[in-house]
């Protein structure tokens, strides 16, 4: 049994500081949970390097025309340490976790349009060595988005900035992974005088284009049994789905294309709270048929968007 990593009443803070400002000085986070600077910035490398937190930058994907969201599911044979690396180079991949089930492993994948989302399901299942099958469901909509894991903006999405230039778009591409940067280590990764630097990277985060948090690994860290669920509908759909929208085990339900109509995320006490879930969603009308992957692992820690290395 994969023992479960402890964390004690001050990373906890400094978490739930971070969650609220991905961006707070080190000296603020400490005054409110009794460390030193250069004790936060100890602790958070530690949670970082375990690969337990991840503090990130968070950008609507529609903002800059990424309006795709895809499920894969990926039958794998190998190490695990060389799927997490594998995947992790993948820049469009927004989280990944181990599962049990039909597939070895779920992840999400973000795409300009479908086509890009066939290419790089292709790259993934083509270049990371082990993988054997796979199976795509699209998101179409979202029914309902309240998970801690993906998080997504509690008002309606930012509206889509015509004036993003060049320079702003180079600088999301670095504060999306490190939005702690200092306007120093933007203006020497750019190239780009400090004023302007200082300037632009404000206002993308005072209009709200992009906002800095933090994502931790609820399967490793919360008491909590999590999965990904696949539901076929029949007869009537819309009053099932209403009666998943209204579960509050279900933190995310997604309408997609594909074998399953539904593809929900599940986050449950046990196992045991897990199986009567499941009881519950196939006793409700308009449910034919239900898959389960539980989560054994996250392989890539959530990161809502993620701009591609490459350019072009």
């Amino acid at each position: 049994m994969t023992q479960r990593y402890e964390l004690d009443g001050q990373d906890q803070a400094i978490i739930d500081l971070l969650r609220e400002d991905g961006r707070a000085p080190l000296a603020r986070i400490g005054e409110q949970v009794g460390l030193s600077a250069d004790a936060v910035r100890a602790r958070m490398a530690r949670l970082a390097g375990d690969g337990v937190l991840r503090v990130i930058g968070l950008v609507d994907p529609a903002i800059l025309g990424y309006d795709v969201l895809g499920t894969v599911g990926l039958r794998y044979r190998g190490p695990v340490e060389r799927l997490r690396a594998a995947l992790n180079a993948h820049p469009q991949v927004t989280f990944a976790a181990q599962t049990v089930g039909v597939y070895d492993v779920m992840c999400e994948v973000g795409a300009r349009d479908d086509a890009d989302l066939a290419d790089v399901v292709q790259r993934i299942a083509g270049t990371i060595e082990g993988v054997r099958d796979y199976e795509v469901w699209r998101q179409l909509d979202v029914a309902k988005w309240e998970s801690q894991g993906r998080p997504r903006r509690s008002g309606p999405p930012a509206p889509r900035r015509p004036d993003l230039d060049d320079l702003d778009v180079a600088l999301l591409r670095l504060l999306v992974d490190n939005p702690r940067a200092s306007y120093r280590e933007l203006e020497a990764e750019l190239g780009v005088p400090y004023w302007a630097v200082r300037k632009r990277a404000q206002a993308l985060f005072r209009d709200g284009t992009i906002q800095a948090t933090a994502m931790v690994d609820r399967v490793s860290t919360d008491p909590v049994t999590m999965a990904s669920v696949g539901i076929t509908l029949g007869g009537s759909p819309d009053a099932a789905l209403d009666a998943l929208v209204a579960l509050p085990e279900l933190p995310i339900v997604t309408l997609t294309a594909g074998r399953f109509h539904v593809v929900a995320e599940a986050a449950c006490g046990s196992a045991r709270d897990l199986a009567a879930l499941m009881r519950r969603i196939l006793a409700t009308d308009g449910v034919r048929d239900l898959t389960v992957l539980t989560y054994a692992r996250v392989l890539v820690l959530p990161r809502p968007w993620r701009f591609e290395t490459a350019t072009g």
